[in-house]
């Protein structure tokens, strides 16, 4: 079992869903307008970077994660807005 977490800008929402959907997971939890920061950075005017994101969370079996993944790879770095899109690939253990 694995936990797909998922960052998004906007613009990809409706592909993040379908590839979910595609890759036969049965649910998830959709967060918007989720804030991201970045406190290592400094933007030339001297605060913390920050940037709005959805979020996506899904358990779902090995081949299900991987296949979502795997449908969702060809966009990273291929939207409008920061921070585009990033894909987390975690393993989960389900209690009880």
């Amino acid at each position: 079992m694995k936990q797909l977490t998922i960052l998004c800008s906007f613009d990809l929402n409706d592909t993040v869903r379908d590839a979910l959907v595609a890759a036969g997971i049965d649910g998830f939890v959709e967060i918007p307008k989720a804030v991201g920061f970045k406190p290592g950075a400094r933007a030339d005017f001297g605060r913390t970077p920050h940037w709005e994101a959805t979020v996506f969370i899904a358990p779902a079996e090995d081949d299900a994660a991987r296949a979502a993944a795997e449908r969702l790879a060809r966009y990273a770095g291929s939207c409008e807005h920061e921070p585009c899109l990033r894909v987390l690939v975690t393993a989960l253990e389900q209690l009880g």
